[in-house]
């Protein structure tokens, strides 16, 4: 279970990814619309593209991590109201 959240580090090897210098009024990614629709595109793109994702088997592991806590909570979440409803009708009969 150790091993969920080991990741390997990033090497110096990998490529950055390219940047682009902030829109300008004229020119591609000018002040129009579609220029600005563009520049946000190409960010969005290049945000994505610095994304470690993770793999298949630590996706697999955190989704069974989760969903166990989640039944886990419930269970206990359901205990205390089954507590609490006895202790009201006791106290109420």
């Amino acid at each position: 279970m150790a091993q969920i959240f080991r990741r390997e580090p990033a090497t110096t090897t990998q490529e950055r990814p390219k940047v682009r210098p902030a829109a300008t009024t004229g020119g591609e990614g000018g002040s129009t619309r579609m220029g600005r629709l563009r520049t946000t595109i190409d960010d969005i793109i290049a945000e994505l593209k610095k994304v470690t994702w993770p793999t298949q088997d630590e996706t697999r592991n955190l989704t069974i991590v989760v969903i166990g806590i989640s039944v886990t909570l419930g269970i206990f979440l359901g205990g205390i109201d089954l507590l609490l409803y006895t202790l009201y009708r006791l106290v109420n009969s």
